[in-house]
């Protein structure tokens, strides 16, 4: 009996320290990721310093890294069959992958490689996709050449480029010259592509100038739940305005732009500008107000009562009754917080009862009052 107590003891500890070893394994590769300041040419050398490290058998672990046709490792690796892989995806595209090899052969009961070191290399590869991301998205120093034009031209360029954005903005309170203060430095993103990471580092928040978003809460599994759509003339991000970290993720649904703006310069803007304030404000009280009502839904209403909530709040987002092919069904059932099975389900049901029907262009509403009477019953 001790003898069984005495082994269990031990697993539990052996187990301990290996859970250890991953943590200090991907805190040392966080802190390095974490500096934007780094280059990829940097970090990758310390990189693979630092994964054996994370290992079971670190004295005979080895790591690769695959960007592009790039590959990347410490002199003399030998590769062999015992290895763990993940890819690098960022931008909605595999751009690489890292490989953990054994270089000798170990003896053991089970499996060489254990489940956790597999999340730990999956944890790994996410927080280089996001490096990647970021560095994309990190503003780049100006030239002085770039201040020659008149803050009158600029706006126009912006004006003739993104039709109402300026007015927009002066709605809010802004001056040109405060306005020109948000429109600094635009970036395009392609359909799919990923626009803030769920627990990235940030030193900024993005104004939607073009296009459509997707924002969703990422949880384990691979499941996720989308809260919001975004359309043109849009802030995304502004509850990481006094955090470091974005709470969320967001993807283009469509090519879109946006610009990059940074924390200190709203937070100026607000102790500056009183009537940017109160908008900003009022855009808070809306987004608290859409995400209880979500909350609402999640928690009281069952399956085809939250999908009805999500085809009425798509409506809403896209001012139609028609709901373009732009939202998949995937889309749908992530934002009716469901499995994509009973998503398209209840779909099925809501054509044949005449609710809504597909078309061409998407899914139209045909009996938006039924639709309302199940949201509120369901």
């Amino acid at each position: 009996m001790n003898h069984q107590k005495e082994n269990a003891d031990k697993i539990r500890m052996d187990n301990l320290i290996e859970r250890e070893k991953e943590l200090q394994c991907l805190y040392k590769v966080g802190d390095l990721l974490n500096n934007l300041g780094n280059t990829l040419e940097d970090i990758i050398p310390q990189l693979l310093d630092i994964l054996p490290g994370g290992w079971r058998f670190p004295e005979i672990c080895e790591a690769e890294i695959i960007l592009g046709n790039e590959i990347h490792s410490r002199p003399g690796l030998r590769r062999t069959e015992l290895k763990l892989t993940a890819d690098i995806i960022a931008y909605g595209e595999v751009l690489g992958e890292i490989r953990v090899y054994y270089v000798k052969s170990v003896k053991l009961e089970k499996g060489i490689f254990l489940s956790e070191e597999q999340r730990l290399l999956n944890d790994i590869a996410e927080k280089i996709a996001v490096f990647i991301t970021l560095k994309k998205l990190k503003p780049l120093e100006k030239d002085d050449d770039d201040f020659t034009q008149s803050e009158d031209d600029i706006l126009k360029h912006v004006q003739d480029h993104h039709t109402g954005l300026v007015d927009w903005l002066r709605t809010l309170g802004l001056n040109k010259h405060e306005a020109l203060e948000l429109l600094d430095n635009p970036l395009e993103f392609r359909k799919g592509e990923t626009i803030g990471k769920q627990g990235a580092f940030t030193s900024y928040f993005l104004l939607l100038a073009k296009g459509i978003t997707k924002s969703y809460v990422e949880g384990g599994g691979n499941k996720s739940y989308s809260f919001m759509l975004s359309k043109s003339f849009e802030f995304i991000g502004l509850s990481s305005l006094f955090g470091n970290n974005y709470y969320f993720t967001t993807t283009a649904l469509v090519p879109s732009t946006v610009f990059l703006v940074e924390k200190e310069t709203v937070i100026k803007l607000l102790h500056s500008n009183t009537k940017f304030n109160r908008a900003l404000m009022k855009w808070y009280c809306d987004s608290y107000q859409l995400l209880f009502k979500k909350m609402s839904a999640l928690s009281l209403k069952q399956t085809v009562g939250r999908l009805a909530d999500a085809l009425l709040y798509l409506s809403e987002v896209f001012e139609s009754d028609l709901i373009p092919n732009t939202i998949s069904r995937k889309d749908i059932s992530e934002i009716g917080g469901m499995s994509n099975e009973n998503a398209v389900r209840i779909l099925s049901d809501f054509k044949a009862e005449k609710i809504v029907k597909s078309t061409s262009a998407g899914i139209e509403i045909l009996n938006k009052r039924v639709l309302k009477t199940i949201c509120a019953t369901g």
